[in-house]
């Protein structure tokens, strides 16, 4: 995972600077029992800090077609999802950005300093004008999975009538290729990092958390489909939605680090 901050210095030349992130780490075995009694209306749905959001879209590329990467106004967080983009910078020169990769950025002068590359997707947050704060951090050194599964993992997690939690493609994330979707309301957004020995067993979602895995592999097992398993890499998405009944088992392959965008029940995606 790289986390950079691209900004335009004097002269009209981009520069890249390292981008800290607030980033609480947890490890071992976490107690699913809170988890399950917020499901149930006791405490606070949301008791995790979050930042706020003006919302997010998405991208897919079109390399017969080009559209501004930075047509909206403010600070811009970007996740590359697939494929890949290739950056020119004053001070660390070319840059290569990959899936699992977010950089922070401000201004269309930018544009001129980036080429897509592959199958480029990308999810943009609007971000406030002093995100990510005072408490940022630098990012931990991440932990590089090995993929073994689609070249891409986009995926839903919903509760079934029998309150097991299933899994199905979420093909409606991006729009037609070339052009941005609308912008989806967000609450906010927030970011953790789990050690390998983390597990979490059996729980609801509480909210809906539209999870990117940035590092590492997160492993999700359901009741519903007999059992099912999703193995997420980075760049890999799921929106989990299953906010109550059995829910799902989180594992970790390696030091996994994800971003986490919480979304009301009324702008989910149909």
């Amino acid at each position: 995972m790289q986390s950079l901050h691209f900004v335009l210095e004097p002269g009209a030349q981009c520069c890249a600077y390292d981008l800290p992130l607030r980033m609480p780490q947890v490890s071992g075995i976490i107690d699913p029992e809170p988890f399950r009694s917020r499901a149930r209306g006791e405490g606070l749905a949301l008791a995790e800090a979050f930042a706020p959001s003006g919302g997010v879209r998405s991208l897919q590329c079109d390399p017969d077609r080009h559209v501004a990467l930075f047509g909206l106004a403010g600070p811009l967080l970007t996740f590359v999802i697939s494929g890949g983009l290739e950056v020119e910078t004053a001070n660390r020169g070319r840059l290569q950005l990959g899936p699992g990769d977010l950089f922070l950025s401000c201004g269309e002068d930018l544009e001129k300093f980036f080429t897509t590359a592959g199958d480029c997707r990308l999810l943009q947050v609007l971000v406030p004008a002093d995100w990510p704060g005072d408490r940022a951090r630098p990012a931990h050194t991440a932990t590089q999975a090995i993929r073994s599964g689609p070249a891409s993992n986009v995926q839903r997690m919903f509760k079934g009538a029998d309150d097991k939690s299933y899994f199905r493609p979420f093909d409606n994330l991006f729009a037609p290729p070339g052009q941005w979707s609308e912008v989806t309301p967000l609450i906010g957004l927030r970011f953790i990092g789990m050690a390998a020995d983390t597990i979490i067993d059996w729980h609801p979602e509480i909210v809906n958390n539209l999870v990117i895995v940035l590092s590492g592999a997160l492993e999700l097992e359901t009741g519903g489909g007999e059992g099912a398993l999703e193995v997420f890499y980075e760049g890999d998405i799921c929106l989990a939605e299953d906010r109550t009944g059995q829910g799902h088992i989180d594992r970790m392959h390696g030091h996994v680090q994800v971003a986490i965008l919480i979304v009301e029940d009324a702008d989910l995606w149909d």
